[in-house]
This record gives C-alpha cells, sequence and structure tokens, in this order.
C-alpha cells in the first residue's frame, strides 16, 4: 500500500495496513538549510522531500510555500490574503483596481487604488524570521484602518474574477506523487468573517470593531462572499481529492460563537459541494481546540489537521476522538514540545509516546504527524524513532 493510499483511507475512516505517519518539517528545514545546521548525514541543499524519505514518512504537503514564488505577482497580495501560488488549482484576478509597490528595506508596501478609495498594507519578512524557519511575511500595517475602509477593500474583493488553474494544480500533484495528497488550498480563512479577522485587522482591533461597526463588517463580508463562492466552485470541479480551507481555529480567537456562526456555515456549504464529488475537506485546527471539539464534527470537515493535545494544549487525544464520534479524521498527534530535549527527556518522550499509541488504539480515522510542526530545534532522532514506533506498533487494527 503507498503512503497515499495509507493517508486517504484513514482520512476517509477506511482501514489502511498501517497507521500513516507524516510529519511536517518545513519550517524545521527552513531554518536548518538557511543555518547550516541539517545533522548528519544531510547536506545544505538537502530538500525537504529528500530528508522526508529519508524520515521514512509520508509527504506533508498541506500547507503552500508562501515565500517559494516563481515571481513577485505570486504573493505581492499577501497583506490582503490572495495568492497565486504554484501548486494552486485557482488563479485571482484583480479587476478595476491600481496596485502600487514599494520596497522599504525588509517590508513591502503595497497601496490599492479603487474608484471608491484606496488603501494600503505592509509587511515584513526579516532575517531573525529567515532563521527562525518563518515560511510566511508578517503583516505590520493592516488594510483596514479608518471606517472607510471597508467599503475600498469590498470593492477589491467584490471585483475579484477566479480563474481555474487546474495544469498548475496538477503539476504539484505529479511531483508529490503516491507519498502523500497534495491538498488544494482555497484560503488560510474559511469565510469573509474570518478572513476579516486574519488579514484586515489585528486581533485586538478586530474585536473593538465587531462592536464598533458592525453594519460596515457585515457590509464588507456580502461583498467577499462570491470570492469564496467563485474559488469553492473552482476546486470543488478541481483533479484534487482534499481540498484545504481555514486555518489556526482556537476556542479563544474562534471561540465557539463565533466558529459556530461566522465559520460553521461556510465550511458546511464547500463540504456540501465537494461530498457528492467525493473530495474531502481539511482544516488546519492547531490552536486550542478544547471549546470547539463539539462543533467540528458538525462543521462538514473531513480532516482536523494539525490537531495538538496535551502538554501544549488543554485536550487529551482520547477527548478529542470521543468529541469527534468517528466523524472526522484526526491528522496530529505529536506535539512539537516532545521533540526538543530542553522539554522532554529522551525517556519522558518514549513514555509520551507509548501513551499517545495506547489513546490512537484502535487507529481508525487517525493519521499521525508533529502539532503544528517540526520546531527548528528539534532532536532529529525522535523523528527517526517514531517511524520504528509505526512500524513495530502502528499496524491496524492496533491491539494490545
Amino acid at each position: 500500500m503507498t503512503y497515499k493510499e495509507r493517508i486517504l483511507k484513514a482520512a476517509k475512516g477506511e482501514w489502511a495496513d498501517y497507521l500513516p505517519w507524516v510529519p511536517r518539517i518545513d519550517l524545521w528545514h527552513n531554518s536548518n538549510s538557511m543555518r547550516g545546521t541539517l545533522p548528519k548525514p544531510f547536506k545544505k541543499e538537502t530538500s525537504l522531500d529528500e530528508i522526508a524519505d529519508y524520515i521514512g514518512g509520508g509527504y506533508h504537503k498541506i500547507v503552500p510555500e508562501f515565500l517559494k514564488v516563481r515571481s513577485p505577482e505570486d504573493n505581492i497580495d499577501r497583506g490582503i490574503g490572495v495568492y497565486r501560488l504554484w501548486g494552486m488549482a485557482y488563479r485571482p484576478e484583480l479587476v478595476g483596481v491600481d496596485r502600487e509597490v514599494k520596497r522599504e528595506g525588509e517590508a513591502t508596501l503595497v497601496t490599492y487604488h479603487t474608484p471608491v478609495g484606496s488603501v494600503s498594507c505592509k509587511y515584513i519578512y526579516t532575517e531573525e524570521m529567515k532563521r527562525a524557519g518563518a515560511s510566511i511575511t508578517w503583516i505590520t500595517e493592516h488594510v483596514i484602518k479608518e471606517p472607510k475602509d471597508y467599503k475600498t477593500v469590498g470593492y477589491i474583493f467584490k471585483n475579484i474574477k477566479i480563474h481555474p488553474d487546474y495544469e498548475n494544480y496538477l503539476e504539484y500533484q505529479k511531483k508529490v506523487g503516491d507519498k502523500g495528497f497534495a491538498a488544494a488550498f482555497a484560503n488560510l480563512s474559511a469565510s469573509p468573517m474570518h478572513h476579516i479577522m486574519k488579514e484586515f485587522l489585528d486581533a485586538t482591533k478586530f474585536y473593538l470593531e465587531m462592536y464598533d461597526h458592525p453594519k460596515e463588517m457585515k457590509w464588507l463580508c456580502e461583498d467577499m462572499e462570491p470570492y469564496f463562492d467563485q474559488i469553492f466552485r473552482v476546486l470543488a470541479d478541481s483533479p484534487a481529492e482534499v481540498i484545504f480551507s481555514g486555518a489556526n481555529f482556537d476556542e479563544m480567537i474562534t471561540y465557539p460563537p463565533f466558529f459556530r456562526d461566522h465559520i460553521m456555515p461556510h465550511l458546511q456549504k464547500l463540504a456540501d459541494l465537494l461530498h457528492p464529488k467525493g473530495k474531502l475537506l481539511l482544516c488546519h485546527c492547531d490552536g486550542e481546540n478544547k471549546g470547539l471539539l463539539d462543533l467540528i464534527p458538525e462543521s462538514g470537515m473531513d480532516i482536523a489537521e494539525a490537531v495538538c493535545p496535551q502538554p501544549m494544549t488543554k485536550v487529551t487525544i482520547g477527548e478529542v476522538k470521543k468529541a469527534f464520534k468517528g466523524k472526522v479524521t484526526i491528522f496530529g498527534g505529536v506535539p512539537s514540545v516532545a521533540l526538543l530535549e530542553e522539554s522532554m527527556t529522551d525517556e519522558e518522550f518514549e513514555n509520551f509516546m507509548r501513551n499517545l499509541f495506547n489513546e490512537i488504539k484502535p487507529g481508525d480515522r487517525f493519521i499521525l504527524g508533529v502539532s503544528d510542526t517540526t520546531p527548528p530545534d528539534a532532536k532529529f532522532e525522535r523523528l527517526l524513532r517514531i517511524t520504528e514506533m509505526v512500524k513495530a506498533w502502528g499496524r491496524l487494527p492496533m491491539t494490545d
């Protein structure tokens, strides 16, 4: 059975031969390649996939490579959460908008001129971020600064045209091959309101704006609705088996009423488009999910990726499994701190992993991965040790 077959069976609630093991190592690779600290036998130029092959798991091909661009056009609109990256199955076109770009050292300032006004944003990518392995730039100046900006941003999104880019996606899918599924990227946000929260305002100001300018927010969401609907339709007709829509769910930030009212309806809408076509919906659930556990199974998502248990969050894998009721596949389980010597001794790591495998039993609807990602200073030997554990203890169904 190939890695892809194994992973997709778990995602569909079917039995594979072994527990799928799919470690995410992109940030670890970015940082150690840049610092020249990749462990032996690797060289500085050793690729991500070559190291994944060495570890012995599947390929984690879910989060796009936001910084490895073909041209500046690919991620120039990062400040408004719009991308044209390699491997995406759609391509957005800004219509009726003049874009002005200025580089200021490590920062990029982008101004959007429209018939109803202008808005600007700024994002950075510093040397410190590079050394930490950061895979996306950081927004330092958000696009919404005053009430009149809502109308301008709404105009931008209302006039975006979404074009299928299936050849671009198929190239990506072919490169991944049978080592995993190539998730087709929709958005880091799952809905218009979630997009406003993640991309247009910092967290504190977002909640103040919800109280101070609810009408403007509502109008902006309505203007953005066609953008999301176009993406959903294009991805539903794409060659992808799995669609990735929405990231960073957390009981404090996307608190339960917010998740229920502003995120869940859009996940359900997308799932209703995907499921009749045999496609699966994946969400990047890397926050504190305890307060959301009862909502996630009703959201329509098939795969909750980057699920992180204790000691980094309040939940155990057993609690997550019970709440999901066999409706959602868990992807994750190994908290990143388990790979750090400063957080766990070798003995503590062994004990933690033994307990985790016991919680996973019998192993249905589970893809073992690192939550959220392998940190730059991880002990590489622990990734290899997990591969050994999967071989020794991971034959399905797992029994005592």
